[in-house]
Formats: structure tokens, C-alpha cells, sequence
């Protein structure tokens, strides 16, 4: 698995901006240094022409050659002024003029003499080779020459070189150190998601991040932890409640061997026992060999019956097994309790439906949820009491069984649904029952996407078993995908 590059994010962007603003620096301090450059260069063309237009005035109000020289001199200029026949003044350049060059000095006094001749005045330095020149003549027919010195230029350039080196150095510690700051502040959220990681790793999984600015970059991330961390949560919320389930099952599944076991144990043994008295006293006891076989069928077909009933919860859960078809709900109640009224003749039965009531169930599947709704009301029903059966239809087809017995306590309303439950009030052995007709019943209501459950009726229990109405949804739709 290749891994993710996790460089300091901190010190590429206090690196790279600090390197784009010495780039910038050095860009205006180049710009700024030959902009000056460039305007010094002006200036001292703009004096040197001032000087020469000055240089024309005083010639004709007849200043001489040499005072002219020293009028126009000075300010970094140098003046030269070349007369008409020849005679030189000043020296702009920085080689020495020649002898004939210089104005004629006075003959010394003749004899001789042994004092020592006075030295000239000094030769100024040389010019730099980029020094401005102007040459212009005069009115008087001479040539002046001025000669620009641009050292001086040269020195201010150098010194605002190495101010600006200086001030440019300065800048960027100051830069960086802002930057570091600045950065610091600017990914302090990262250190929140950080430190709100840890604390989730540590246990504390209701913490979130919670950002103040979704749309962000910096909040969309947050956003898109606090999302992770939902699902993880939601992920591990739905594991654990499916390993409660699968526990849950399990439990159940125990619990309902161990009563499939208990419930067994009684037939079993007294198939047994009558099976050991029949071997035993048959040819001693003929009389008896008539009541032990009775008993000995009674209890083989309790012990069919119960493996019966468990067989058929176990085949209630697999909804594959539905064969469904279009039928008339009240139809199929009518016949049903027309069953139930030859099985239980002590009770009276009265059924409330003369509207048609179409669904698409299994009928035969039906029929077993109503037999075992019907026989549970007329088992707990008083001889002489009535059982009351009525269908119709709201936003589904529905089916109330209200009967005369000694109802349910609320605590047990949906205890009563258990496999293998029977309530001490109401339900023993002696009634026929094992506990296992409801939990099949709403099985079954369940797998046709309905439901049955167990409320206060008027005098007694109340059963209500609802289901799909085709008036209330497309007749093609159908609770799964049945055969």
C-alpha cells in the first residue's frame, strides 16, 4: 500500500510565499535601482544644458575665457573652453593638457636663478568611462566642453543597494515570522480535528467537529469528518443491534427448544409408559388393554400435533412458500367461521360483513390465521358467550375477533405472541393448547406484509388482523416475490 505524502504544511507555505516575496524584493529593488539610475542620468543632462545656455549668455556680455571657466564650473561638471586660436582652459578629461594647451604663463626674470619653480595645480581625476559630455559653440567663435561626473550617481545607486539588501533582509524575517504566525492561526482547526480524533479513538464517539463555515475549505473537510464519523457510528450502532439480534435469536432459539422439549416430554412419556403397560399387563390385565390404547393414541396425537405446530412456525418465517391469489376477505372469514362454529358448537359465533373485500393473499394461509385467532377466542369463551367477527376495510382490509373471555392484561398483549407462551390465567395444558397458534398467526399476517395484534375489546380480548387491500394499492404489488 503506498502512502499518503504527508509533508509540513507549515513550512511549504511559510517557505514558498517567503521566496515569492524575496522574488519581489528583488524585483522592485532592480526596478527602483535603475529607475533612479536612469532619472540621476536626466538631471545631470538637464544641468550640463543649463550650463552650456548659460555659458552663451555670459560670452555675450563678455565674461572672458577664464572667468567662464570658473562661472560654469563645479556641482560635478568640468568645463574645457577651446578659444579660437587654439588656447585651451580647463580640463574636463583626465590626461594633462599639453603645453600649448595652457594659457602662456609670464617669462621669469632673466639671470639666474636658484629658486625652485612652483609646482601647476593638480590634475583632477578621471571621469568615468559612462560620464555625460556636451560640446557646444559659442558666440565668440570658441568650443565649450562640459563633462558630466556620474561618480556620484554611482555612489547613491551603491548605497541604495545596500539599504535596500538591508531593509529587503529585515523584511523577510519579519515576513516569516508573520507568516508563521498567521499560518498557525489559519490551520488551528487542523490541531481541533486532531486532538477531536484522538479523544473519538479514546472512547468520547459523540464529539464532533462542527464547523462554523461549511463552505470552506477548511469546513467542507470537517464537514466531510463529522459525516465519516456519523457513518462509523451509524455502522457501529447497526453491528451492535444485529449482534443483540443475533444473540436475541439465539436466546430464542434456546428457549424455544428447551420448551419444545418440555411440551414433548409429557406425551413422550406417557406414550412410554402406557407402551411399558401394554407389554407388561396386557395378558394379565385384558380389561385395561382398551382404556391404554386410548390414552396411548390421545397422547401420540398431542405429541403430532405439537411437532405439527412447530413445523408450521418454523414454515410461517419463509415467505417464498406464499402462493398468492385474489380473494374476497370476507369470503374467506365466512368459511372459517363456519369451521370454527362445527369445532366449538358451545359458542356462539356472529360475523358483521357484507361488503366484499378483495386482497391477494395465500387463502389457505389466511385460513390457518383465522382458525387459530377463532379457536383461541372460543377456548377462553365461556359456554353460551359469543365470538364476534367483523371485516372491512380502511387504508387496509381489516379482521376484528372480539369474544367473552377474561381478555388479556396489557402487560401480556404482546408476551402472548411468544412461541410456546401460555398465560397462567388462561391458557394450561388441560385447554389443548401449546402456545403456539398466535406466534404462527402473526407470522404469517406479517409474511402477506400485514399484522395481528391483541387489544381491550368491549367484554373480552380483542384480536385484529389487518393486511394489504387492493383497493389501496396496485393489484401487481405483492409483499415480496412469491411463487
Amino acid at each position: 500500500m503506498n502512502r499518503t505524502p504527508t509533508p509540513s504544511l507549515r513550512t511549504r507555505v511559510v517557505a514558498t510565499v517567503v521566496v515569492l516575496f524575496a522574488v519581489l524584493l528583488l524585483v522592485v529593488g532592480a526596478s527602483v535601482d535603475v529607475v533612479l539610475g536612469q532619472q540621476l542620468r536626466r538631471d545631470l543632462d538637464a544641468r550640463l544644458s543649463d550650463r552650456a545656455d548659460r555659458a552663451v549668455e555670459l560670452v555675450d556680455s563678455g565674461v572672458s575665457a577664464q572667468d567662464l571657466v570658473q562661472a560654469l564650473q563645479g556641482d560635478a561638471i568640468r568645463v574645457r573652453i577651446t578659444t579660437a586660436d587654439g588656447t585651451v582652459y580647463g580640463v574636463p578629461g583626465g590626461e594633462p593638457p599639453a603645453q600649448g594647451d595652457r594659457p602662456a604663463a609670464p617669462n621669469p626674470p632673466s639671470g639666474p636663478s636658484n629658486a625652485p619653480t612652483p609646482p601647476g595645480p593638480p590634475n583632477p581625476p578621471a571621469p568615468r568611462s559612462d560620464s555625460l559630455e556636451i560640446t557646444k559653440p559659442l558666440p565668440d567663435g570658441s568650443t565649450l566642453s562640459l563633462l558630466g561626473d556620474t561618480t556620484a550617481i554611482a555612489d547613491v545607486r551603491q548605497q541604495l543597494r545596500i539599504l535596500m539588501v538591508v531593509a529587503g533582509a529585515v523584511t523577510l524575517l519579519l515576513a516569516a515570522a508573520a507568516l508563521i504566525y498567521a499560518v498557525r492561526r489559519a490551520l488551528s482547526p487542523l490541531d481541533s480535528m486532531t486532538t477531536v480524533a484522538r479523544r473519538i479513538t479514546n472512547g468520547d464517539r459523540g464529539r464532533r467537529l462542527l464547523p462554523s463555515k461549511p463552505n470552506t475549505d477548511l469546513g467542507r473537510t470537517a464537514s466531510a469528518v463529522d459525516e465519516m464519523l456519523d457513518a462509523l457510528e451509524d455502522a457501529e450502532r447497526n453491528e451492535a443491534a444485529a449482534a443483540q439480534a443475533a444473540r436475541r435469536a439465539e436466546e430464542d432459539m434456546r428457549r424455544f427448544l428447551a420448551d419444545a422439549a418440555h411440551e414433548l416430554r409429557t406425551p413422550v412419556a406417557g406414550i412410554s409408559a402406557l407402551a411399558q403397560s401394554l407389554q407388561r399387563d396386557a395378558e394379565h390385565r385384558p380389561d385395561r388393554v382398551g382404556r391404554w390404547s386410548e390414552l396411548l393414541v390421545g397422547e401420540s396425537a398431542r405429541a403430532s400435533r405439537l411437532v405439527g405446530d412447530m413445523l408450521d412456525s418454523v414454515r410461517a418465517e419463509n415467505t417464498s412458500e406464499l402462493e398468492l391469489t385474489d380473494a374476497d376477505l370476507t369470503d374467506v372469514v365466512r368459511r372459517t367461521v363456519e369451521r370454527s362454529a362445527l369445532l366449538s358448537p358451545q359458542v356462539r359465533f356472529e360475523v358483521d360483513g357484507s361488503q366484499p373485500v378483495p386482497v391477494r393473499v395465500d387463502v389457505g394461509r389466511v385460513e390457518q390465521i383465522l382458525s387459530n385467532v377463532l379457536d383461541n377466542a372460543a377456548r377462553f369463551t365461556p359456554p353460551g358467550g359469543s365470538v364476534r367477527v367483523t371485516t372491512g376495510t380502511d387504508s387496509q382490509a381489516f379482521v376484528t375477533v372480539d369474544d367473552d373471555g377474561p381478555g388479556v392484561d396489557e402487560a401480556d398483549r404482546e408476551r402472548i405472541f411468544e412461541r410456546l407462551v401460555r398465560l397462567n390465567s388462561a391458557r394450561d395444558r388441560s385447554s389443548g393448547g401449546v402456545g403456539l397458534g398466535l406466534s404462527i398467526a402473526r407470522t404469517l399476517a406479517r409474511a402477506h406484509g400485514g399484522e395481528l395484534v391483541c387489544a381491550a375489546g368491549p367484554t373480552g380480548a380483542r384480536f385484529r388482523l389487518t393486511l394489504p387491500s387492493l383497493t389501496g394499492r396496485s393489484a401487481g404489488s405483492t409483499p415480496a416475490n412469491h411463487r
